[in-house]
């Protein structure tokens, strides 16, 4: 499956991106499958705490209880036709 890509410049001294290249070979990779790794996981995280923040603001807001019974049923829904 073919990827698509973009070229990424980044500042490092050298002395940091001999011993990130070193240890990304250490670990039976590339460094750039080692920033890739890394820049999902960045990524990941980034979103999970979008997540929780915007879990906060509903369950802050006047009609949270509302809201969270549509967001369950709007959970419920897509676990119906996942099933079906």
């Amino acid at each position: 499956m073919a990827q698509d890509s973009a070229v990424l410049q980044v500042r490092l001294d050298e002395r940091l991106k001999q011993a990130f290249a070193d240890a990304a070979w250490r670990d039976s990779t590339t460094p750039s499958g080692a920033l890739r790794a890394l820049v999902q996981a960045y990524v990941r995280e980034s979103r999970r705490k979008e997540a929780r923040r915007q879990s906060r603001l509903v369950a802050a807001a006047p009609d949270a209880d509302e809201t969270e019974a549509l967001i369950a049923d709007v959970q419920d829904l897509g676990d119906a036709e996942s099933r079906s």
